[in-house]
């Protein structure tokens, strides 16, 4: 019998989206079918990606609730436009909530992929609310603000993007993408990034034998790569992000990193 990938249980397995459903519907309202980026075929795609090893209890009870706490988080920062024409955002969030969200969303897509799912097994219990927050030395929680793109002064996106742009001069699209990067130099972490439109959510992930303190440096290693991230962690409850140098293309260039590094060519 099959096992669900959350709760170990046995039995019917059900379809859990990779990415949640409601960043999909927003996407297809638009009329266009560019909704993220697919890992394995490593192309954008419009189709729904989903996981098949979840039953139903875990689906539409808590990984559904998660899904409905994600979406409020970007619907109270304005992020759930079409094109995101602001260069500063205010994010509500609850610490424990958002990277349970954010850990499930990338769970769900290391599944797709084949790469890093056993870097979220001791996770699940925290996902599914019975268990603490992880401390910060196995994982952190970044969040950074693309900024937009000049229409005028860039051939770099295709007409799709453009029309997404609904007269605007600048285009900051509602493109999903979750994938990985790379960090040289630093072998002590995996990098997972959530890419929600103009919010990059990173996650580095850290050996288990990482001290807190060389975790703390990585952590700010990775901030000084994207001036602007701010480090989630703490009692905050609300933080200003103000968009960074890099724009939504580049952020492009932290999987580009880690294709370069792993082929030694960094």
């Amino acid at each position: 019998m099959p096992t669900c990938a959350y709760c170990k249980q046995e039995g019917t397995m059900t379809r859990e989206h990779v990415i949640p459903s409601f960043l999909y519907k927003l996407q297809k309202s638009s009329g266009k079918q560019f909704v993220g980026w697919n890992e394995v075929v490593q192309k954008m795609v419009g189709g729904e990606a989903k996981v098949k090893d979840v039953c139903s209890n875990c689906n539409n009870g808590v990984l559904s609730e998660l899904d409905a706490y994600g979406k409020q988080v970007l619907d109270e920062a304005g992020i759930l436009v079409h094109n995101y024409l602001g260069r500063s955002l205010v994010l509500k969030y609850d610490y424990a909530r958002l990277l349970r969200w954010s850990l499930k969303v990338s769970f769900n897509s290391s599944r797709t992929d084949g790469a890093h799912r056993h870097l979220f097994e001791d996770f699940v219990p925290f996902i599914l609310g019975v268990a603490e927050s992880p401390p910060r030395k196995r994982v952190a929680l970044l969040a950074y603000l693309a900024s937009p793109i000049a229409l005028d002064k860039t051939q770099e996106v295709n007409s799709a993007f453009v029309e997404a742009a609904l007269g605007a001069k600048t285009l900051n699209p509602l493109i999903v993408r979750i994938c990985y990067g790379y960090v040289r130099g630093d072998d002590s972490l995996v990098l997972r990034i959530n890419i929600l439109g103009p919010l990059v959510l990173f996650m580095p992930i850290f050996n288990p034998e990482v001290l807190l303190g060389h975790a703390a440096a990585s952590i700010r290693r990775l901030q000084k790569l994207h001036p602007g991230a701010v480090d989630l962690y703490g009692k905050k409850r609300l933080v200003q992000l103000r968009a960074g140098a890099s724009t939504w293309i580049d952020m492009w260039s932290d999987q580009a990193r880690r294709v370069r590094g792993l082929q030694g060519n960094a």
